[in-house]
């Protein structure tokens, strides 16, 4: 994959604001994100996703729940292990303070590839405890052109879908079919064919609070360190699993985004 794109949208920015907090909750750096309040609109609450399961899922159920909001793809070979990592660990923390109202949830970028099989099978490689919601209806075929692929920096077509469009377009989010690597990466999931395309895409986390408003943006990197699943560090070409200095260092954190999650709800995680 190459360098990954951040989309934040311009209304987002622009209706940024610091809102009061109390006792130590404290508003995460402005290097980590953005504190804001825009609200979601219907288009966006009513997009239908189904999660691993296969059951029905838009962010218009879960009114009167805190949502933290990942962009990912079950084949991305740089950041979205290390973001899958950091959000299993944002997880396992929410688990251990019982905080019910809290929602992770990964929203894959790469539609025509990540249906509920696939999204099921990455879940339980990597030992996940969140979801992971693939947008409903039909997603173009992503292709090239020979003029796309002659160009100096190649972009497909396809792997649009509606649904996930509308969360595109809200958060600001980026997502480009381009060229796989030469050679040319084998998929991790049997029957371990090489792949034949790529997403760039944007990074980062964004936070709903129960009122159904934007209170946190961000749209850095994963700054991971930790242990990651063997199978996807080697996908990655890792040699190693473990990961003892932060991956894309300045980026974002599971205690970031923990204090961020802590800012929006008032509530010490």
């Amino acid at each position: 994959m190459k360098k990954n794109l951040v989309g934040v949208t311009a209304a987002l920015i622009l209706s940024s604001i610091t809102p009061a907090f109390a006792g130590t909750i404290t508003t995460p750096p402005a290097s980590v994100g953005t504190a804001t309040q825009v609200t979601v609109p219907s288009t966006v609450l009513n997009a239908q996703f189904v999660d691993e399961m296969g059951m029905s899922q838009s962010l218009a159920a879960y009114k009167g729940k805190t949502v933290l909001v990942v962009p990912l793809l079950t084949l991305c070979g740089d950041t979205c292990p290390f973001t899958s990592a950091n959000m299993m660990q944002i997880q396992q923390k929410l688990s251990e303070d019982k905080a019910s109202n809290v929602v992770v949830v990964g929203v894959t970028v790469d539609p025509y590839r990540d249906n509920s099989a696939r999204t099921t099978a990455y879940l339980k490689l990597i030992g996940a405890n969140f979801d992971i919601w693939t947008p409903v209806g039909a997603t173009s075929k992503p292709s090239f052109t020979k003029a796309q692929l002659a160009a100096k920096d190649p972009v497909g077509s396809g792997d649009i879908n509606p649904n996930l469009l509308a969360y595109e377009k809200f958060f600001g989010w980026t997502a480009q079919v381009v060229p796989q690597g030469n050679p040319p990466a084998t998929d991790w999931m049997t029957p371990f064919k090489p792949l034949t395309y790529d997403i760039n895409h944007s990074d980062g986390f964004w936070i709903i609070d129960p009122t159904q408003k934007v209170r946190f943006l961000s749209g850095t990197q994963p700054a991971f360190t930790g242990k990651l699943s063997h199978v996807l560090a080697t996908f990655m070409g890792s040699k190693s699993n473990i990961y003892k200095d932060p991956v894309y260092k300045g980026g974002w954190t599971s205690a970031q985004v923990l204090q961020a999650l802590s800012f929006v709800d008032q509530v010490k995680y």
